[in-house]
């Protein structure tokens, strides 16, 4: 069983998100998603918008409502950065999915290097840019 993994903030979820979900899950059997803690989300924006827990909720309900097999989890263990190599290390997925609004040549080199000494393929997800939740 392949399994992909995505990860973010997802605060506010946008369809950008919606787009990066449906071309990760295609990538592997199931697909894991690692959502931002509020830490996290404070660290990147200045704020949280949504809790935690209601984005890893809304999450989850849109996967299912897709049909996709996964799982969704909240990065409780990368605790100074707004990074999730801590999560790679313990998921150990097949894939890493990067999305649209980033590339592999600006991936932390945290989560670069745990990737390359697990042997985990990194994919970008390519889709449609609408805009990222920097608006807010």
């Amino acid at each position: 069983m392949k399994t992909a993994m995505i990860s973010g903030h997802f605060d506010p979820f946008t369809y950008a998100h919606l787009d990066y979900i449906k071309g990760a899950s295609k990538l592997g059997d199931s697909l894991v998603c690692v959502v931002s803690n509020n830490k996290q989300a404070e660290m990147k924006k200045g704020r949280v918008n949504e809790p935690v827990e209601d984005r890893a909720e809304i999450l989850d309900l849109i996967m299912r409502g897709l049909d996709i097999e996964h799982q969704v989890y909240v990065n409780t263990l990368d605790k100074r950065t707004t990074y999730v190599s801590e999560m790679i290390a313990h998921i150990h997925p097949d894939i890493f999915c990067r999305g649209s609004d980033k590339s592999i040549e600006d991936m932390p080199p945290d989560e670069k290097k745990v990737c390359e000494e697990l042997g985990i393929e990194i994919i970008h997800v390519k889709g449609k840019i609408i805009h990222g939740s920097d608006f807010i």
